[in-house]
């Protein structure tokens, strides 16, 4: 079997070597952890190489490569040891138990910049770290926008060709989707979403699944919304409400519920419900008050309520929207506050000292802040800090997370081909 350290920082973690024996693999050593952990539940090892090995059961054998880790090099190592692994891993029957064993997948890395055409790997360890070029995107006009990921999904748009392109990283595949032609104001925004909610959406193949597709756009005192769903292939009606503000493109929205929710300039929200296709405006908490856009986000809380933080100075302030003694929901200001202040050294020069928010993950609760040191993950529950990159200067992109199960196995044109892809034709 292929050794973890035979992999080269940046190479496919998809392998290319000889599939093994099966035999001789079984005579030689049992498989590196975290199998023969599970084979090894106490302390005595119940199960004796004189019997009959373990691995023979085909059910065992299937339960114990469920509990493989759900990380990009996991079942493509594992692909490798014999045929009969492999059978075994690149059935998609399998693959469906195997996300929905793991229920959330991992998150694979980022697409930065207004374009997204940059993608920022985050597993640090050698065989799970994707190359950035896997994922990457040719856009050669700067009419092209990312706006955002959800469910394995991506959403980008072009306003000059008047359409929406929603694209599966993982295998290259594309769905291009021209505007309602009745949406004539100035675009603003889009979001995307798989309709089949069956298991929490690790049913795997989001893009062959249905979706929706949301298109919003600003005019000069209102703003308007239309829903795409797949299935029909039409669009819906296109609603409206009074704004009197602009939707920050740099911020994706965010999904509770059936419902998506977009910051505006101001710090107001917008909010568009999926299933009653309406679209209303929710005011920023009274006491919010930041100094640019990249001081508001809009947050998914661990009881999914909708959320909001305010970054002044190195300080964050929490809000939640919830409902008061009278029965009218309404913002209350959390008492925890996020400091900032242990990001930095020391030593550094105090005005260098200065955060924003540029990013945020929705399935984990995680905001993405850049500094001049470098990019840092906050997990606002454990209010823990994790490094994405360092630097010595100032670089402020918007960092779109992506997180899906990345199952391909050597031999397997499905479920990881990825590759560069144009969306110029």
């Amino acid at each position: 079997m292929m050794d973890p350290a035979e992999i080269a920082h940046g190479a496919d973690p998809i392998p290319s070597t000889t599939c093994v024996d099966a035999k001789s693999m079984w005579c030689s050593t049992m498989p590196a952890d975290p199998i023969s952990k599970a084979l090894d539940d106490d302390d005595n090892n119940s199960f004796s190489m004189a019997a009959t090995p373990p691995l023979d059961d085909e059910n065992l054998l299937q339960e114990i490569l469920l509990r493989l880790p759900p990380q990009p090099s996991s079942l493509p190592r594992a692909s490798v040891a014999c045929k009969r692994w492999h059978t075994i891993l690149s059935d998609p029957g399998f693959l469906t138990r195997f996300r929905k064993h793991h229920h959330e997948p991992p998150l694979l890395g980022f697409f930065t910049g207004i374009t997204g055409s940059h993608f920022v790997p985050f597993l640090d360890t050698k065989p799970d770290r994707i190359p950035a070029q896997r994922f990457s995107l040719w856009l050669r006009h700067w009419d092209w926008y990312f706006m955002g990921c959800r469910h394995g999904l991506a959403a980008v748009i072009n306003r000059s060709k008047r359409e929406a392109v929603v694209w599966d990283p993982l295998s290259a595949q594309q769905h291009r989707v021209t505007f309602p032609p009745g949406l004539r104001s100035k675009f603003r925004h889009a979001a995307v979403l798989c309709a089949d909610a069956e298991d929490g959406h690790v049913h795997g193949d989001c893009f062959s699944s249905p979706f929706k597709l949301v298109l919003v756009s600003v005019g000069e005192i209102q703003t308007f919304a239309c829903l795409y769903e797949s299935i029909s292939g039409v669009w819906g009606n296109i609603v409206s409400t009074v704004t009197t503000d602009e939707i920050l493109r740099i911020r994706p929205s965010i999904l509770i519920g059936n419902a998506l929710f977009w910051l505006l300039r101001g710090g107001g929200v917008l909010m568009f419900d999926t299933e009653s296709q309406s679209l209303s405006v929710i005011e920023k908490p009274v006491d919010a008050r930041a100094t640019d856009c990249f001081s508001f986000q809009l947050l998914r809380t661990d009881d999914s309520a909708l959320g909001f933080a305010v970054l002044s100075e190195l300080s964050i302030q929490l809000w939640k929207r919830k409902l008061n003694c009278d029965d009218v929901v309404e913002w209350v200001l959390l008492q925890k506050i996020v400091q900032l202040e242990g990001l930095f050294p020391r030593e550094m020069y105090s005005g260098l000292k200065v955060a924003k928010m540029v990013g945020y993950d929705e399935d984990s609760n995680v905001i993405v802040l850049a500094t001049y040191i470098g990019d840092f993950m906050l997990q606002l529950e454990s209010m823990q800090f994790k490094t994405i990159s360092k630097r010595n200067c100032w670089s402020i992109k918007i960092h779109y997370p992506y997180r899906n199960f990345y199952t391909a196995v050597r031999g397997d044109a499905g479920g990881g081909s990825g590759g560069a892809v144009n969306f110029n034709t």
